[in-house]
């Protein structure tokens, strides 16, 4: 800045006065420096106020690039977090679409297989209807069979008791004979006892005493002959006895083995059952065998169908005759083996039977008897009837020395086999 040197002087209005100042060149040196001070400090000043002003903005500009930074970061991170869970999910994705793919597959595969499944389920219906056409045919062809061996088993009864028809007539016949002898024995004994009560009668209505013990007196005399009469009597009462209770014997058999098939379970006593058996085939045995017996008579009854039993008692003892040719022994033997199984033994000291025969005794139709005295299902029913009963027949025998049948059953017969007459079956 330069100075003009006509500035200074004095104002015509002015009433200050201005001293004149000489322009020397000290002064003028001094005043250049003090202005160039002054500029170089208001450089200074600007300059710092200008870095000062910079330093601000670029720590300001740092902060928010730090900050952006930061925050660049955070997202980066985020974004990586993403793409983890991005590819997480790719991954998913295609685990399900491979896992889709698989499940197709086997519900393709399931699918065939129900197909062919279904197809095989109509055939099996095709063939349970069939099945169950079949069985209801079965069914009805069951009902005849059980029909049909019921009338067997009856026929056989009736056969049995046919060829022992004219032994057993015999049987009867002697105890009829013995009631019969016996009433008429007892008709006269009664009409002479008669004759002795009119006589006291006649004694006791007289009116002397001296009359009537001599009259008693004379009666006495016949004492020996009312003795004869009493003792007479009580023979025939005894005779007549004897030939009712054999009857009934015989009838109770015959009633038991010519009874028709039973189906309820009844408790009745084994050694019973078979001394009917007995009776019945004494007009066959009592010829040429002795029947011994060693019956437990301790042997409670047992639950069992008590016809049926008599049946194949009454066919095995009647082999045990056939295998007997002259005299001989049959021995009718029960024992308890234990708390649930009882056993019968019917031995006979006969012809006895081979291995081969033995294997084939209870097969249906087999005899070893001549044409026209045996049918071959004696045994058959038998082994039937043991086996219904839930029970066990065994054979040994001995060519030339004789037979055993063993029979196993049990005390108490809770359902009946339903398999029977499968021996003749």
């Amino acid at each position: 800045m330069a100075f003009s040197s006509n500035t200074a002087g004095f104002h015509a209005d002015s009433k200050s006065v201005v001293v004149p100042q000489e322009n020397t060149p000290s002064k003028q040196t001094s005043e250049t420096e003090s202005t160039a001070l002054a500029i170089m400090v208001g450089l200074v000043v600007l300059l710092l106020a200008v870095f000062g002003g910079a330093y601000y903005y670029i720590s300001q500009l740092k902060k928010e690039v730090f900050t952006k930074d930061l925050q660049f970061n955070d997202f980066r991170r985020q974004l990586q977090s993403k793409d983890a869970h991005v590819a997480k999910l790719q991954q998913a994705y295609q685990k399900s679409l491979n896992q889709k793919k698989e499940m197709k597959a086997v519900f393709t595969t399931e699918y065939n297989k129900l197909r062919a499944n279904y197809k095989e389920l109509l055939k099996i219906k095709a063939k349970l209807s069939e099945q169950q056409a079949a069985r209801e045919e079965l069914n009805k062809a069951n009902q005849t069979l059980e029909k049909t061996q019921a009338l067997l088993l009856q026929s056989e009864k009736m056969s049995s008791l046919g060829q022992l028809t004219a032994g057993i007539a015999h049987e009867i016949n002697n105890p009829v004979n013995f009631v019969a002898n016996g009433v008429n024995t007892l008709k006269d004994n009664f009409k002479q006892l008669n004759v002795f009560i009119e006589n006291y009668k006649r004694i006791c209505e007289l009116e002397s005493l001296d009359e009537i013990k001599k009259y008693y007196k004379i009666q006495r005399e016949d004492d020996h002959h009312f003795s004869e009469l009493h003792t007479s009597t009580n023979e025939s009462l005894d005779d007549v006895e004897y030939g009712t209770t054999r009857i009934t014997e015989i009838v109770n058999g015959l009633r038991v083995f010519a009874r028709h098939d039973e189906v309820e379970i009844k408790e009745a006593d084994v050694n019973q059952i078979l001394e009917n058996a007995a009776v019945i085939l004494k007009p066959k045995y009592k010829k040429k065998a002795k029947i011994l017996k060693d019956l437990d008579t301790n042997l409670q009854p047992i639950k069992c169908l008590p016809g049926q039993l008599n049946q194949a008692l009454v066919n095995l003892i009647g082999n045990a005759c056939d295998a007997i040719d002259f005299k001989g022994t049959i021995n009718l033997k029960t024992e308890e083996i234990d708390e649930d199984h009882i056993k019968i033994s019917i031995t006979d000291d006969g012809k006895g039977m081979s291995e081969e025969t033995v294997k084939k005794i209870f097969d249906p139709f087999f005899t070893t008897k001549e044409v026209g005295k045996g049918t071959g299902l004696g045994l058959a029913i038998t082994y039937g009837i043991i086996e219904k009963h839930n029970g066990t027949i065994e054979v040994e025998s001995e060519e030339g020395k004789g037979t055993t049948f063993m029979i196993t059953l049990p005390k108490k017969l809770r359902k009946v086999n339903k398999s029977v007459e499968t021996a003749i079956a």
